[in-house]
């Protein structure tokens, strides 16, 4: 396996862009099952589709094609896949639950033994993707470490996730307002783990195995 991964460096709407024509073209059958890994070209925060972005944000903002809260990037690696119903489970809540367990496993070959998070979060209460583990998403000792945000379509599904590399508390409390103190209670990242980026490299080879059986 190569000591190093060389991902996509895109701007936050070509990143988006990508992801939602994937999800479309396999629903008609215009495409494949497959997946990226890729990073932001700028810190920017990704709104839920169902959301509104906050007001007055301090960063510039673009919609994901999928659900969930608010997300920063721009010291997370992110990955996202598109794939068939059929091969996961049909309901929403199947599905995300065999990708939490397949991305668990990721973890524990790494060395890392995580939790998957049973329950919804609520974002009417916060609107903060990190703030609050939500159903399928994977935490570590109470922190949350890994986010998910899926949509599906009659046939096809799109799952997107982010981890992050690292996390300048400092700056984000000062971009998002939130206390310092309060993230670093919420959120843990890879380079505070015994694997740091052997994660990514994990993922790139269980993904690659995944989708030559698709």
């Amino acid at each position: 396996m190569p000591k190093t991964l060389i991902v996509e460096v895109l701007s936050p709407e070509e990143n988006m862009k990508r992801d939602e024509e994937a999800l479309f073209a396999l629903e008609v059958g215009r495409g494949f099952p497959n997946y990226r890994i890729f990073k932001w070209d700028r810190m920017c925060l990704s709104i839920g589709k169902n959301q509104k972005p906050p007001q007055k944000p301090q960063l510039p903002w673009v919609k994901r094609p999928t659900g969930g809260g608010i997300l920063l990037h721009g010291w997370d690696i992110s990955f996202s896949f598109t794939d068939l119903k059929s091969r996961w489970g049909n309901k929403p809540t199947d599905i995300y639950i065999r990708v939490a367990q397949f991305l668990a496993d990721t973890f524990k070959e790494a060395g890392v033994s995580v939790q998957i998070q049973k329950f919804p979060g609520n974002y009417r209460e916060n609107p903060y993707c990190f703030y609050i583990p939500s159903f399928g998403e994977i935490s570590l000792e109470g922190k949350k470490l890994l986010s998910l945000a899926m949509r599906t379509l009659r046939k096809s599904f799109l799952l997107q996730g982010s981890v992050y590399e690292f996390f300048d508390f400092k700056r984000a409390s000062d971009l998002l307002g939130v206390p310092e103190k309060e993230l670093r209670s919420r959120i843990i990242t890879l380079e505070e783990l015994p694997l740091k980026g052997e994660f990514i490299l994990l993922l790139k080879k269980r993904l690659q195995e995944l989708f030559k059986s698709s």
